[in-house]
């Protein structure tokens, strides 16, 4: 039997609660496949069940080393976190964070690249023969541990083949520590909702392992697929730091492991790292800034290599809920643009109230018609919750479209088509003459 086939074989005697046979097994896999790292997490679970947490505690130190040494960095901390589970206190555990906090830094662009620390030795070699489905008890436990605990031989990865840790490698290394120790780690089956669209909001999720599906609801209640995050994927930060609900359902497609940050754990972060809140906020506004020059059709009018300085000219508003953006009859301070939440267009009726004419979402732009017009505002756009915006004030909207052109063109057919549904908007019902209401009886 082969070495994934033992992990399968382990796993399903490891939910029905058979915790030494799961043992003898995926012990059996590490030992025929040393870097089967999966089958360690699995069988550092079953130390746990068997009332072993120190065997458990020293396996899971040694799969965190061993993933690494491969540069699974999203596990090793995930391994780390397990075992932190167990005992909160653990030295060598904090160490192993600072080695992968060390390693995540020097693949972040622009950070300076420094030696890692020396890996720790270790106390076990793993040279045992017998096959270990055939021992029990004590014998089982001692030999399981001198496989499951001893280091993976295997070579070390590419440090270019896999990308940095997102939103960990920008905090200082202690505020990583602490906040791995705070964080929650969750694994979920298939179909499982993890954040839904306009409710909640108050979590950031990192995938480490799996596959998740990102939805929302279109024209027609109908759901539409935006895309699918794997593992390194990030999100949730956009509504926690701005307070703007999310934009989308996020559903697992496959097993999916995830980190949870929640406000209550960078609330008492903050509390011993100053530097973590703004941290945050400028990884949440580099990423705002990121998801605007991709999706947002203003910026595909302008080359690719001028779209981070043209975002540059841009500053960074919050809008509270009920806040005006812009008020009819006024003229627009600037351009906006939005980044997360949501802003509703309205225009006044001359029969009295007000007439909706459509919702903003993130990319979207208002106050482009009085800015090329000079003329006043000719609808209200408020925020309908806390949404963050991109904010062009007039005289920077004036060189914007001076220097880029196609900026100018593009703004004036969006102001062209948004002053005819302005228009239709506002038109009275056409009167049905009543002569076509009588219908002749046969």
């Amino acid at each position: 039997m082969n070495p994934s086939s033992l992990r399968e074989l382990g796993l399903d005697l490891l939910e029905e609660g058979q915790h030494e046979r799961a043992l003898s097994v995926l012990s059996e896999a590490v030992r025929r496949q040393p870097a089967d790292h999966r089958s360690r997490m699995l069988a550092a679970r079953c130390f746990e069940r068997l009332g072993e947490k120190e065997r458990a505690v020293t396996v899971l130190h040694a799969c965190a080393e061993g993933l690494l040494k491969r540069d699974y960095l999203l596990s090793a901390i995930a391994a780390c976190k397990l075992a932190l589970n167990q005992s909160p206190a653990e030295r060598r555990l904090r160490d192993t964070l600072g080695r992968i906090h060390a390693r995540a830094v020097r693949a972040a662009p622009g950070r300076a690249r420094v030696p890692p620390p020396l890996p720790p030795e270790s106390l076990y070699e793993g040279k045992v023969e017998q096959d270990l489905m055939t021992l029990q008890g004590s014998e089982l436990s001692g030999k399981a541990l001198e496989v499951l605990a001893a280091p993976d031989p295997g070579g070390a990865a590419d440090p270019n083949a896999r990308p940095p840790l997102p939103l960990f490698a920008d905090l200082e290394r202690d505020a990583f520590i602490d906040l791995v120790g705070l964080m929650g780690y969750r694994q979920l089956k298939a179909d499982q909702v993890v954040s839904e669209e306009k409710q909640g909001g108050e979590s950031i999720f990192v995938v480490v392992a799996g596959k998740a599906e990102v939805t929302r609801f279109g024209e027609g209640g109908q759901r539409k697929t935006l895309g699918f995050l794997g593992g390194g994927s990030i999100f949730g930060e956009l509504s926690l730091l701005t307070g703007a609900p999310p934009t989308a359902t996020v559903t697992t497609s496959v097993e999916t492991e995830l980190f949870e940050v929640r406000r209550e754990h960078l609330n008492q972060l903050a509390k011993q790292h100053a530097s973590v809140m703004p941290t945050l906020a400028e990884f949440a506004q580099q990423r705002m800034a990121k998801n605007l020059m991709t999706t947002s059709p203003l910026f595909q009018q302008i080359p690719e290599r001028d779209r981070a300085e043209l975002l540059r000219r841009f500053a960074f508003r919050a809008l509270q809920p009920n806040e005006k953006a812009l008020i009819e009859g006024e003229h627009s301070p600037g351009l906006f643009l939005v980044l997360a939440g949501e802003l509703v267009v309205q225009k006044e009726d001359p029969a009295g109230g007000f007439v909706s004419l459509g919702i903003l979402h993130e990319g979207d732009i208002a106050g482009e018609i009085s800015l090329l017009t000079g003329l006043r505002a000719t609808a209200t756009v408020v925020a309908t919750r806390k949404t963050a915006t991109a904010f062009l004030e007039r005289g920077a909207f004036a060189d914007l479209v001076k220097t880029f052109p196609n900026t100018k063109a593009y703004l004036e057919g969006l102001s062209e088509r948004r002053l005819k549904q302005i228009g239709e908007a506002l038109r009275p019902a056409e009167i049905i003459d009543a002569d076509e209401l009588v219908v002749e009886a046969s």
